[in-house]
C-alpha cells in the first residue's frame, strides 16, 4: 500500500469513527439516574442532599458518569440496550416465611409472607407525595402520605384515615430502622 492509498484509507476510517460519534447519541446515562434516585431515598430534603455533598465529595456520581459515558452507553449505541437498565430483583430474606424482593425493573417492593394459610403478595409503590400498597392485581389496599410537620398518615382503600404518627414518633421508627 502506498502512501496515498493509506492517506485515503486512513481519512475514510477517521470520517467513519467522526460520522459515528456525531450522530448524537450519548446514551441514557441509566447508572447516573440509578445513584440519583438512590440519592433521593436516603430521607427528608436536608439528608438528601447531605447525601448529594457526599457523593460528589467522594466522586460517586463523577465514576458512574465516567462509567457510563465510557463503558455502558458505548454497548448501548451498539446493542440498542443499557446494560445498568436491566431488570434487576433482590430478594431480601427477613425470617424464614417473610422476605421483601426489591424490584429494579420499576422500583417497587414485593412483600412476600408463607402461612400455613397460604402465601400473600403485597406491592409497596413510592408516589409523589407517599407509598401506596396494593395487592399483586394492582388493587390498592392502603396509602401512606407525609404530612408537612414529617409525621405520616395511613389511609385504607376508601380513603379513611385509619391511624396518624407525629414526627417524633416517626424520627423514633427511623432510629430503630437504622440499628
Amino acid at each position: 500500500m502506498n502512501k496515498s492509498q493509506w492517506f485515503r484509507w486512513t481519512s475514510v476510517l477517521v470520517l467513519a469513527a467522526m460520522l459515528v460519534t456525531a450522530v448524537g447519541c450519548y446514551g441514557s446515562f441509566e447508572l447516573v439516574k440509578k445513584v440519583h434516585k438512590f440519592n433521593g431515598t436516603l430521607g427528608n430534603k436536608y439528608v438528601n442532599e447531605l447525601g448529594f455533598l457526599a457523593m460528589n465529595i467522594v466522586p460517586v456520581y463523577e465514576v458512574a458518569a465516567f462509567i457510563d459515558a465510557v463503558i455502558l452507553n458505548s454497548i448501548e449505541f451498539w446493542t440498542g440496550k443499557n446494560p445498568s437498565s436491566a431488570s434487576n430483583e433482590t430478594v431480601v430474606p427477613l425470617n424464614g416465611t417473610i422476605s421483601l424482593t426489591l424490584r429494579g425493573s420499576d422500583g417497587t417492593i414485593l412483600l412476600t409472607a408463607r402461612t400455613d394459610a397460604g402465601v400473600s403478595r403485597y406491592v409497596f409503590e413510592k408516589t409523589p407525595d407517599g407509598t401506596v400498597v396494593k395487592d399483586v392485581d394492582g388493587n390498592e389496599l392502603a396509602r401512606c402520605t407525609m404530612t408537612e410537620t414529617g409525621g405520616m398518615r395511613i389511609f385504607d382503600s376508601s380513603d379513611k384515615l385509619i391511624a396518624e404518627c407525629p414526627a417524633d414518633q416517626v424520627q423514633r421508627l427511623a432510629l430503630v430502622g437504622a440499628k
